[in-house]
């Protein structure tokens, strides 16, 4: 399919600041004294060819099997490619990792960071199933699901923003093996014939299979399981500016909505997603998040939705026509605000009455988690113009719906802090020179 501007809005970067490229997973982690690693720092890259350190042998930690490693050259890649795994991570459930030995050194620090599971288990199922006792203590419970086969309920009433579960990466997979399929006017790209004995190697080596082998699939016997799996349930991730997929289980079990009342927020310092209520959700209601970004007219959900096997029946899908060309009215002319508030043109009066719309249409169609995005245009208007002090009130509503629903280590949120620590410094200079 061919970009639209729909599914490429702002992108993770500072605004007013310098930022930089590559997001390092280790950066800012402050781990306890008491964990293997020192927070902040990156491990060096290590792969099968590590040498041994004196008289202990080769030091992989935290990685518990010696890393396997190939070069993909069925498609013509010099770039190695390894299996990592850890059979302690996640409470003893484990993580096997492929991609490359400099992504991997950038995860080792979460990795093996094991304190967030521990108090996170509550929400773990192991071999794939959550306890009778865990689940009276959940706002939530795993049902069938007519025609949908499993999904999640809440049991009591949920607050806007509230974490509803905590799940924690069984895998994940470098794209390079998880090529782009065909949506049945382009071709799919190649995929490396290794990818099984990566694939292989992974599930293999992971210790609690049970929470991958009770996902769905969807695609047959033409492709490994682990492929399978991934393109079925999967999330996409950005490592070290790689494209990856990562599995997590029992976030997996939240059906799609394209007016979702869910989020998956995904966390850098531990490998965690949470899913993050976003508005306020009734017993009894079905919690459901979006496969796809937000903010898509029903025509470019159809299109998207093809790679995951199934026509959404969601209560927006299934609305009348008449309501879902609201909907789309409504989501196109978001785009249009966003894009014309960044025009150069614009007046501040006009500025004003397109924020109001702008405001309107996101409550409208339910896209506040995109908020930290969408105040980016907002934010530029008034910095390019000198009102550093709107600037910098959309720059911490940004940054507050940004920690609610993105990543609060990853390079957005810490692009919008760098920028409300570039304005107040700036005010603060104006404050000292005067009119």
């Amino acid at each position: 399919m061919a970009p639209s501007r729909y599914t490429h809005l702002p992108s993770f970067m500072s605004l007013l600041v310098p930022s930089l490229a590559i997001q390092r997973q280790c950066n800012s982690l402050a781990l306890s004294p008491l964990l293997p690693f020192e927070g902040g720092i990156c491990l060096p890259p290590i792969d099968d060819l590590t040498e041994a350190d004196g008289e202990k042998g080769a030091n992989y930690s935290p990685w518990t099997e010696t890393p396997y490693c190939l070069y993909p050259r069925s498609i013509g890649s010099k770039q190695k490619f390894c299996v990592y795994t850890s059979s302690v991570f996640n409470n003893n459930a484990g993580i096997s990792i492929v991609t490359t030995p400099e992504a991997a050194a950038s995860l080792a620090n979460a990795a093996g960071n094991f304190l967030p599971a521990w108090r996170n288990r509550g929400h773990l199922a192991h071999g794939g199933e959550l306890t009778a006792e865990q689940e009276a203590g959940l706002p939530y419970k795993v049902v069938a699901m007519p025609g949908k086969g499993k999904g999640v309920i809440a049991t009591r009433r949920i607050a806007q923003f509230e974490h509803i579960m905590v799940s924690y990466a069984a895998m994940i997979v470098d794209n390079e093996f998880i090529p782009r399929e065909g949506d049945g006017e382009q071709e799919g790209d190649p995929a490396p014939v290794e990818s099984w004995r990566l694939f292989q190697r992974a599930l293999d080596q992971l210790t609690d299979k049970a929470r991958f082998h009770n996902l769905a699939t969807s695609r047959g016997k033409d492709v490994h399981v682990v492929e399978d799996v991934c393109r079925t349930n999967a999330f996409g991730l950005t490592i070290m500016d790689r494209k990856l997929k990562g599995l997590y289980p029992e976030i997996s079990r939240f059906n799609h909505g394209c007016d979702p009342n869910a989020f998956p927020q995904y966390r850098s310092r531990d490998l965690s997603m949470t899913a993050v209520a976003t508005r306020d959700i009734e017993p009894g209601e079905e919690i459901t998040i979006s496969y796809l970004p937000l903010g898509m007219p029903s025509h470019h959900r159809r299109r998207n939705l093809f790679n995951w096997g199934f026509n959404c029946t969601c209560s927006l899908c299934t609305a009348s026509p008449a309501v879902q060309h609201e909907s789309d009215q409504r989501r196109e002319r978001l785009a249009d605000l966003y894009f014309a508030m960044k025009e150069l043109s614009v007046t501040h009066k006009q500025l004003l009455e397109m924020t109001d719309q702008f405001l309107a249409l996101i409550h409208a169609e339910h896209l506040e988690t995109r908020f930290g995005e969408y105040f980016q245009a907002i934010i530029m208007f008034y910095y390019n113009r000198k009102d550093l002090g709107s600037a910098l009130k959309y720059a911490r509503l940004s940054l507050k719906y940004s920690e609610a629903f993105a990543d609060p280590d990853g390079g957005f949120c810490q692009s919008l802090r760098d920028d409300i620590g570039y304005l107040e410094k700036l005010i603060a200079m104006e404050g000292e020179t005067g009119p």
